[in-house]
């Protein structure tokens, strides 16, 4: 998928590379072992994370709304899940996970509301591997 006209596309170190919407803000946090990144905007938020150790998407299982399949990302099987938030102000949470190697990226879109043609399908869609 191409990246939207207006999105900004954020760099995931040398590893990978993903598309933001033009109201996006970058907030500031000190990583421990991995290369993450927030960014907000009106309604929304999109984390990832990048590194050896990856966030252990099972640990959702009991969250409302649950439910999990395979999705390609990059032309690479992942695995997305999604589910309800529990706290405001967030309604949808959908997180996509895919190996590189030997790390691993982890995208998480939150928001309080899903829309058609939603907001992760486009993020995760834009998700790209390599430095180019």
């Amino acid at each position: 998928m191409a990246t939207p006209e207006g999105w900004r596309t954020v760099r995931i170190g040398d590893a990978a590379r993903l598309a933001v919407p033009p109201d996006a803000a970058a907030h500031q946090i000190q990583p421990i072992d991995s290369i993450v990144g927030v960014y907000s905007g009106d309604g929304y938020e999109v984390v990832y994370d990048y590194g050896r150790s990856a966030e252990d998407l099972g640990l959702y299982r009991e969250e409302p709304g649950y439910a999990a399949h395979a999705r390609e990302v990059d032309g690479r099987p992942g695995t997305e899940i999604s589910f309800r938030g529990r706290k405001a102000p967030w309604d949808v949470i959908r997180l996509v996970q895919v190996g590189d190697g030997q790390d691993v990226l982890t995208v998480r879109v939150s928001a309080v509301d899903e829309a058609p043609g939603t907001l992760a399908d486009t993020v995760f869609d834009t998700v790209r591997f390599g430095a180019t």
